[in-house]
């Protein structure tokens, strides 16, 4: 069924999360084309309807998922949490590059309550556990900001083999015990993103930015990091909200904003990953 408003496929079912803002409603759906999209369908309405902030929307299954730089996301129904929060806030709180850290603190402080140890940021915007990524973000503005986190949860390594993804990996694979089920897993994200979102509103992001960068491991590591305009090599000496900073060879300090980095790979890992290609 589709809101003749404009707001898109009417939820399925609409849950409500009393005390706190991060998914104080969630929107439910069987299935949708993708979660941001509707976020965004959303978002239109934003400023006539205030309550719309925090709003979470989810599905079971989406046909036209989308990560980052235009890429696919598929997944299998009810095998991955599939969720797009919608926000309204100002312009720092609401910079790309500082949402994704948001959310990638969040995913993997969620991941961690099943896994044997924290998983890996991936910069910028994936979590990676054993050489796999569990989880991706993408962050898009319209009329607000939607924030999107697909987490595998329950696939098997065989399904990721014949999906072609062999670098796929979900929580059911290295978790301790029993593996999650899908509502704990969503759960378990909202109340991680909410918990530290208030830090954002409030500019007080120290806690986040350490939690960010102890997920990123990437101080102290020889790395390849590529920028819109160039790609440089170095030593990360340091990693904060504002920047990048890379020692070169020629002893050069210098720093890179956020949002002008694509993609930061350890060294060791690029060679490797080139070695095989």
């Amino acid at each position: 069924m589709t809101d003749r408003s404009g707001g898109g496929p009417v939820p399925d079912q609409v849950i409500h999360r009393p005390g706190c803002q991060v998914g104080h409603r969630i929107h439910w759906h069987h299935t949708l084309d993708s979660t941001n999209e509707q976020a965004l369908r959303l978002a239109a309405g934003i400023a006539g309807d205030p309550g719309l902030h925090g709003v979470a929307v989810s599905a079971g299954g989406q046909s036209r998922g989308r990560g980052q730089h235009g890429r696919v996301w598929t997944a299998p129904p009810l095998s991955s949490v599939l969720v797009s929060v919608l926000l309204d806030l100002d312009q720092e709180a609401s910079r790309p590059a500082l949402l994704t850290a948001w959310a990638a603190v969040a995913t993997r402080e969620a991941a961690s309550r099943w896994l044997p140890e924290k998983p890996r940021i991936k910069w910028p915007n994936d979590i990676y556990f054993s050489g796999r990524k569990i989880a991706g973000i993408l962050v898009e503005k319209g009329r607000a900001t939607v924030v999107g986190v697909g987490m595998n949860v329950s696939q098997t390594e065989s399904d990721f083999a014949e999906a072609g993804l062999e670098t796929g990996g979900s929580l059911a694979m290295y978790a301790r015990g029993l593996a999650p089920g899908h509502a704990e897993v969503l759960e378990a994200l909202l109340d991680c993103m909410d918990q530290y979102l208030p830090a954002i509103q409030r500019r007080e992001t120290a806690e986040l930015e350490r939690a960010w960068r102890d997920g990123l491991q990437l101080i102290g590591q020889p790395a390849r990091l590529e920028a819109v305009d160039r790609v440089a090599l170095g030593v990360v000496e340091e990693v904060s909200l504002t920047g990048v900073v890379l020692v070169q060879d020629d002893g050069a300090r210098r720093q890179f904003p956020p949002e002008r980095i694509l993609r930061i790979h350890p060294l060791a890992d690029f060679l490797r990953d080139a070695t095989d290609w």
